[in-house]
């Protein structure tokens, strides 16, 4: 193994650690929802809920599919690690 190749596997599996992380923090769907946030003068402040009630099924289908996504990389990554 080439150092290139050792350093490109020392960062796919911190990756796959990160994914790993976020995938357990959002791991209960029913305590997280896709949600827009605004810049207020000093920190970012969530858009109200009332607001934000219209378009919850939109926000619901991207959670799901953004789920998949984090999914696939996973199995990317790990694809990528046994060919190195």
């Amino acid at each position: 193994m080439t150092q290139e190749q050792y350093n490109r596997a020392v960062w796919i599996n911190n990756r796959i650690g990160e994914l790993e992380k976020v995938k357990a923090e959002i791991k209960e769907t029913t305590k997280h929802r896709l949600w827009y946030a605004w810049k207020g003068e000093s920190d970012w402040r969530l858009t109200s809920e009332w607001e934000m009630r219209y378009i919850s099924k939109l926000l619901d289908k991207h959670d799901l599919m953004i789920r998949a996504e984090i999914d696939e990389e996973i199995e990317k990554l790990k694809a990528e690690i046994e060919t190195l």
